[in-house]
């Protein structure tokens, strides 16, 4: 039986639909204990190798090849810095190891807002907005109603001191951080609300020939898992120079091994039951085939053919080739599907910079599996941020929202690749790029970067709505709904059906 599509709901009814799902699931599938420790806003005493939670499709599974631990005994459950954080705090294994509007709204009811999730730095739009509201209540949500609606934390990022443009204003500022003289423009900082990427299947984030770039965050700022772990302990936990001094290299070493030799999957889907082949159905699902029962080699997960860039039109997954009963039949066939959709479903690819630019081909014809081609896995096995025009001016799919500053760039004219917008100020004329994030332009300082970001990991993927960098739609049925209206692909209401099973069956 195929799900139905579920219209996005508020704040209140959200949070008494999936907590009565998620509790409810959660005693039927003895997950209770940890759950309810966690939305409490405490860290498990323990974490096995192998165990599942609940989440809105089914459930999530968390395997560690070298074996069970103690989470006291590990950094990534540590708290470094003044605020309470720990990484454990953003990074949870119901949500695949990030964090969803759902557990932000079930932490807040169990704790009367007091766990350090929401500390205004931000937790909150702005520090100063938190800062004013520490009380549970409507202002309180109210000052953090990125967090709360979209699972968003903020991320100020000083401005690149060599860049292209001109000139970077700022063209709406919701949050009221962006004009803030504190914490924005004035002074040379942007904000940025994005969501916390998943702190499991990091291993699959290098280059499998050694050296070279990174995809560690949504810009690929982080030049590796060490010092995105000493950044984060400075900036979200607050930690000052005597507590950074307790950074040494084997204790970063720890937190950095936890993640890398962490795996997630989807191992049970609500529909079509045990997605691991544990029921003789024949699937190979869940995380423990990422690994072999150890540490994953990338080569094994490597493209079997093609450049960066270039059109993979074999299969990356086949997770579900050989499933038969004792799946419900329904909901087998539509995963299956799906998985042949997302795999060789072929379009016409226009206007992405990351890949049409970097092949020389626009259009270029492509499937899903062009940019999520690491083998078994999803992400882009060639590191390379892409724009797609997700919340900026070249988008006629998914413009900016009301909730999202918007940043107006004046870059020279034809820096931007597929783009022309000319507008002329004091007598030159500029092509105007406005965003509600420059991604790698930021960071680069770069015209023709503005928009990129990383290809993330569909492993897990639907255990962490809302989707894209910036929780930008809220279901799986709108993230499909976007690359068909996007790139003209022509999917049915099935096809859609069939990607959107297949994808929370990952």
């Amino acid at each position: 039986m195929n799900r139905k599509r579920l219209p996005s709901f508020s704040f209140s009814l959200g949070l008494i639909v999936i907590l009565a799902f998620v509790l409810g699931h959660a005693v039927a599938q003895g997950s209770g204990p940890y759950l309810n420790t966690i939305l409490e806003g405490e860290t498990p005493a323990t974490l096995p190798q192998s165990f599942t939670m609940p989440d809105i499709t089914g459930l999530i599974a968390s395997f560690q090849p070298a074996g069970g631990m103690t989470t006291a005994g590990n950094a990534f459950f540590q708290n470094f810095g003044s605020n309470g954080r720990t990484c454990f705090t953003c990074h949870q294994p119901q949500n695949g190891w990030s964090i969803t509007p759902s557990t932000v709204q079930s932490i807040y009811t169990n704790t009367k807002g007091k766990d350090p999730l929401f500390a205004p730095v931000d937790g909150s739009n702005c520090p100063n907005l938190g800062a004013a509201a520490t009380q549970p209540g409507a202002q309180f949500i109210a000052a953090r109603s990125q967090m709360f609606n979209r699972a968003n934390t903020r991320i100020p990022i000083a401005a690149p001191a060599i860049h292209d443009w001109a000139l970077v204003t700022v063209a709406a500022d919701p949050t009221g951080c962006e004009n803030s003289r504190t914490y924005g423009l004035p002074t040379g900082m942007a904000s940025f609300y994005r969501r916390p990427l998943p702190s499991a299947n990091t291993a699959f984030l290098f280059p499998a020939a050694g050296g070279g770039a990174t995809n560690i965050m949504w810009d690929t700022r982080e030049p590796s898992l060490e010092s995105q772990f000493v950044d984060a302990t400075t900036n979200h936990a607050q930690a000052n120079q005597k507590q950074l001094r307790v950074l040494t290299a084997p204790v970063v070493a720890e937190a950095v091994n936890f993640q890398n030799g962490m795996f997630i999957s989807q191992s049970s889907d609500l529909s079509a039951g045990d997605l691991t082949g544990g029921d003789g159905s024949g699937a190979v699902g869940g995380p423990i085939p990422l690994t072999n029962g150890s540490l994953p080699l990338l080569f094994t997960h490597a493209p079997k053919n093609g450049l960066p860039g270039e059109a993979l039109t074999f299969d990356i997954f086949n997770t579900f080739d050989s499933s038969s009963q004792p799946w419900t039949a329904s909901q087998r066939a539509s995963i299956q599907r799906g998985q042949t959709i997302f795999n060789t479903r072929t379009f016409e690819i226009t206007n992405v910079r990351g890949l049409n630019d970097v092949k020389g081909q626009n259009p270029s014809l492509g499937a899903c599996s062009t940019c999520h081609n690491t083998v078994d896995v999803g992400n882009d096995f060639f590191l390379t941020p892409k724009d797609t025009g997700v919340m900026n001016s070249s988008s006629n799919v998914l413009p900016p929202s009301p909730d999202f500053p918007v940043f107006t760039f004046l870059c020279p004219q034809g820096s931007i690749e597929f783009y022309s917008n000319p507008v002329t100020v004091s007598g030159v004329v500029y092509d105007q790029y406005q965003t509600a994030d420059p991604g790698l332009g930021w960071i680069t300082g770069k015209c023709a970067d503005l928009g990129k970001m990383k290809v993330p990991v569909l492993r897990g993927v639907g255990a962490r709505p809302p989707f894209f960098h910036g929780g930008n739609v809220a279901t799986m049925f709108d993230l499909v709904d976007f690359y068909n209206k996007r790139f003209n692909i022509g999917l049915s209401a099935q096809d859609e059906q069939d990607l959107v099973n297949f994808l929370n069956a990952l």
